[in-house]
């Protein structure tokens, strides 16, 4: 299984910019000694800075494009590059990755036993620590916090189960909390809205960083990010960076909330096609910062995607970044797509991503109708959590395998509902011969079908922003409303759950674009 796939570590090899091969092949040699990997952390940094010094001497001013010193080492393959970062893990980590990066990982079966006995060794990994303080800061602050079981559980799950690692990632969490927030909301348990201020609420709000409201083909949470929509708050703040990162950290936090995207993780999409030259210096320094956010909060990062297009003239340097701020276990879990809009689509959709609700559209157009209302549920149940206890078996993101009880597009087209649909589509024929009675069990059957696939009936609870799960006797009339609609509309007049037709690119220059058919 792994002897080919490792050679698609990055899936243009032939079109991946020469610099990042290059800084690659200084940055990610194999280390046989723990000791080394600081110091090859920092020629790695020198290393970038000379090759970006070396690319704007060469660098035309008329056409401002991204050129390899005349006089850098030769470019080795990407072959080379991915055996000389694999070579430092073992096979079984190696496996990992891929399955991380296709979503194919089966989720670690969290025993009592398990589960204590890494609490156990990872409380023992933390006391080794010294240089701590941070930490220690915060435990004064709020040790009901600190020692938390579930808390502390989060970060086990991000790592994987590893207990050393968790604990310095629990560590560093609070290190970076401090630089970020301050010590007044270090030993908070939750970062809202308030905290993160307005400059960063009104940044987020802009939507250049979006969870989508669907998760990928493996039940995985998705962010999607681009800087080509932050051009008013760049002429407004002069602190845009430093307040998107705050941002970021906001809605990375709100993913570590949820209990299966602590288990399955989540991917990130960071999207640069159509960037122009005025973004240079902030997506320059944006993706180190992310990266920092990312790999300490209690949050997994499964694969990260980069997409980027011809008429981007600097990708070379954000890989750069990228190779040099990401921990080996991510830097391997990095994908780049180079095309059009249309063409890193195709490519994401590879990876069991949910185009459909990806919001930035070509020529600069965004869509914020989720983002807001996602923005709103947040503000909902922050409020409701001042007030109240947390609402059992509540969700900000439903699982793949949920059925959502609702209107519209986005709820029809949900995985969940989706496959509800093909059920009920089964039993069509026998539930319309059936009397009162026997609908009602058939209906109840249904239902417990897809509990048994671990899923649940769940609505939009308006006071809390949060889905909740219904009742069974709701769960049926979810059931009997499919088939009632069914026999209304009739099977063969319906219109697929969702369509998807491309209007191709002809030689006029027209743009494509993708439709979605539903109801």
């Amino acid at each position: 299984m792994l002897r080919n796939e490792p050679l698609h570590f990055f899936d243009d090899r032939n079109d991946c910019p020469a610099v990042f091969n290059t800084v690659l092949q200084f940055g990610i040699k194999p280390s046989r000694a723990q000791g080394k990997k600081k110091r090859e952390n920092r020629n790695l940094s020198e290393e970038i800075v000379r090759l970006e010094a070396g690319q704007r001497m060469n660098m035309s001013h008329q056409t401002q494009q991204c050129v390899a010193p005349s006089d850098s080492p030769p470019i080795i393959s990407v072959d080379k590059v991915l055996a000389a970062e694999l070579e430092k893990l073992s096979l079984k980590e190696r496996e990992k990755v891929y399955e991380d990066v296709h979503g194919v990982s089966d989720v670690i079966q969290e025993t009592p036993e398990l589960v204590a006995s890494c609490l156990d060794q990872m409380d023992r990994e933390i006391y080794s620590i010294k240089k701590k303080d941070a930490y220690e800061q915060a435990k004064l602050q709020s040790y009901n916090l600190v020692t938390n079981r579930l808390f502390r559980l989060s970060f086990l799950r991000c790592s994987l189960f590893n207990p050393k690692m968790a604990a310095q990632r629990l560590v560093q969490y609070f290190t970076n909390k401090l630089e970020m927030f301050g010590a007044e909301k270090l030993g908070k348990s939750r970062i809202n809205l308030e905290d993160i201020g307005t400059t960063a609420t009104r940044i987020l709000e802009l939507g250049s960083m979006q969870v989508l409201p669907t998760r990928d083909s493996k039940g995985r949470a998705v962010v999607v990010s681009t800087p080509s929509f932050l051009e008013p708050a760049m002429a407004v703040y002069d602190d845009t960076i430093s307040r998107l990162t705050m941002a970021f950290w906001y809605l990375m936090s709100t993913l570590s909330e949820d209990e299966e995207s602590q288990k399955k993780g989540c991917v990130f999409v960071l999207n640069s096609t159509g960037l122009s030259e005025r973004y240079r210096r902030f997506h320059r320094e944006t993706p180190s910062r992310i990266l920092a956010i990312a790999q300490y909060l209690p949050i997994r990062l499964a694969c990260l995607h980069y997409c980027y297009d011809s008429s981007n003239s600097f990708p070379s340097i954000v890989l750069s970044e990228l190779a040099s701020a990401a921990q080996s276990i991510v830097r391997v879990r990095i994908r780049t797509h180079k095309g059009s809009h249309t063409e890193c689509l195709y490519k994401l959709m590879s990876f069991g991503i949910p185009v459909e609700e990806y919001p930035f559209r070509e020529r600069g157009i965004v869509e914020l109708a989720n983002h807001l209302k996602w923005l709103d549920r947040r503000r909902k149940k922050e409020i409701y959590l001042n007030r109240n206890p947390p609402l059992q078996g509540a969700v900000d993101l439903p699982s793949k395998h949920d059925v959502l009880l609702g209107r519209g597009k986005q709820i029809f087209r949900h995985p969940g509902n989706r496959l509800l649909h093909e059920l009920v589509e089964t039993y069509d024929e026998q539930y319309n011969q059936l009397s009162k009675d026997d609908k009602t069990k058939l209906a109840d059957q249904i239902v417990a079908v897809v509990h048994g696939y671990s899923g649940h009936f769940m609505k939009l609870d308006n006071e809390s922003g949060m889905w909740v799960e219904v009742s069974k006797i709701e769960a049926r009339e979810k059931v009997t409303h499919r088939f009632r609609r069914n026999r209304a509309v009739g099977l063969n007049s319906r219109e697929p759950i969702v369509a998807m037709k491309m209007k191709h690119t002809d030689g006029g220059g027209k743009r494509s674009r993708m439709m979605f058919n539903g109801s």
